[in-house]
């Protein structure tokens, strides 16, 4: 049991210094930002509903949804929207198909940030 612990820590912690490395050659303020949020303990994690995303106003079609925690599978998405997020449920991969990003592709791809919508 603490094995699995300190893997999921460690994945986390890859993370963040992955995130704040990107700031620092960067000097995109998301990132930063996006990073801090991460660093919340479990107990405080984010986690969003797709049923959530469908009802929001400034998420709109062709926009870039970055949740610093847990995309849950609940309800359907009939926006098409990129979501990056930090971990997905199954049910939320299979229902987002290829438009489920994890955050080691939010640093890597070329994004435009004028369409990028942080939800908490």
């Amino acid at each position: 049991m603490a094995v699995k612990k300190d893997l999921m820590n460690l994945e986390k912690k890859q993370t963040l210094d992955n995130l704040y490395s990107v700031y620092k050659s960067s000097k995109k303020e998301i990132y930063k930002k996006v990073a801090s949020m991460l660093e919340s303990s479990r107990r405080n994690m984010i986690s969003v509903n797709l049923s959530k995303l469908e009802k929001l106003n400034n998420v709109i079609e062709g926009s870039i949804v970055i949740v610093p925690g847990k995309i849950l599978g609940v309800g359907n998405l009939e926006k098409k929207i990129t979501v990056y997020a930090y971990s997905f449920s199954k049910s939320a991969k299979e229902k987002l198909a290829k438009n489920a990003k994890t955050f080691d592709d939010f640093t890597k791809d070329k994004i435009d940030f004028k369409k990028c919508v942080i939800i908490k």
